[in-house]
């Protein structure tokens, strides 16, 4: 019987507030939190910015507590690019220090490079900072996204494009002494997988081993500086679809590239064209080296394998990148917080 007229009692208020609803009326709220929002943790900024200064800059005149090699570590960088960021970055909106309606300074700008820093170097979600730089998840994840596109826009052109003269001509005298006179260093295809690809996507994604990747085309040196970088095509596309959307073919297609004033000799003849070492897939232009496919005699074997061993240097900067930025190995996962 009680249970009956608690079950009355509930019908009747819910009524009751339906009909407060269409007519305007604002019932009482009955239950539940407590009113307001949560209140904001004390997460004392001066303690986190304490912290960093003094575990890596030094703080008062004293050593930092770790050196260098520490710093690069756990950074993935050195010190000194590092503070050349800093410098760089504290004339935009992200370096700026905000003070709150209370006139109290807020977290300080190398706070959250040191939080966006430890999101991209070890791939971590981004509340994981949290107890040492002193920031909530929505402080850690807006300055990683703003610094990743700082550094685009502003270190790009810099760093991110083909050598010029000087530099092709001592790529070009460094590889001749290796036994490839004209090669410009190799180019190859690697895949990004995508673990959270969308269900709208997953079939222009899904490479022919099931899984979703996007590609990425790079040239890179033997001390794996890149000189081309190409991300974002399907994973569903080989090598060859990747070079008909690349940058490099219509640079190549409109004769801006490669460069024809260094001339080489091979073979007894005297050439100006240099070229990539490539793998098989690639088509038969004479910008391409690749291996011979049926090296039936000592040359063609022992070309092979020069053009293999030169060849590496992609793969291993891939491998490189994976183990020095764990951000790679989760491309995307500072749009959101990363699954694990």
């Amino acid at each position: 019987m009680a249970v009956l007229v608690a079950s009355v009692a509930a019908m009747a208020r819910r009524r009751a507030r339906a009909r407060a609803t269409r007519t305007g009326v604002r019932c009482r709220r009955i239950g539940g939190s407590v009113r307001g929002r949560r209140p904001n943790r004390v997460r004392d900024f001066e303690a986190g910015l304490t912290c960093i200064l003094r575990d890596y800059f030094g703080l008062d005149g004293a050593e930092p507590v770790y050196g260098e090699p520490d710093f690069e570590r756990r950074f993935r960088v050195s010190r000194a690019v590092f503070v050349r960021v800093y410098d760089a970055i504290r004339v935009e909106p992200l370096g700026q220090q905000p003070v709150n309606a209370t006139a109290r300074p807020q977290a300080h700008p190398l706070q959250k490079l040191v939080g966006a820093f430890r999101v991209l170097a070890y791939g971590e979600a981004a509340d994981r900072p949290d107890a040492y730089v002193r920031l909530s998840r929505t402080t850690v994840a807006e300055p990683t996204r703003r610094l990743v596109a700082f550094l685009i826009d502003t270190y790009a052109d810099t760093y991110l494009r083909p050598p010029n003269e000087a530099e092709a001509a001592a790529i070009l005298q460094r590889n001749a002494g290796s036994g490839a006179p004209g090669c410009l260093k190799s180019i190859d295809c690697s895949h990004w997988e995508w673990a959270a690809c969308p269900k709208a996507l997953a079939g222009q994604y899904q490479g022919r081993d099931g899984k979703r990747t996007v590609t990425m085309e790079t040239i890179c040196d033997e001390d794996l500086y890149i000189w081309h970088l190409f991300v974002g095509v399907p994973g569903s596309k080989n090598d060859t679809g990747v070079l008909s959307l690349s940058p490099l073919y219509r640079d190549v297609a409109a004769g801006r590239w490669p460069p024809r004033q260094h001339s080489y000799t091979s073979n007894g003849r005297t050439r100006t064209l240099p070229f990539y070492l490539a793998v098989e897939i690639y088509p038969k232009w004479a910008l391409f080296a690749t291996p011979c496919p049926n090296p039936y005699t000592p040359a063609k074997k022992t070309y092979n394998r020069l053009q293999v061993a030169l060849r590496k240097d992609v793969e291993r900067l891939d491998a490189v990148l994976r183990a020095r930025f764990m951000i790679c190995c989760i491309p995307l996962a500072f749009f959101g917080v990363p699954a694990h």
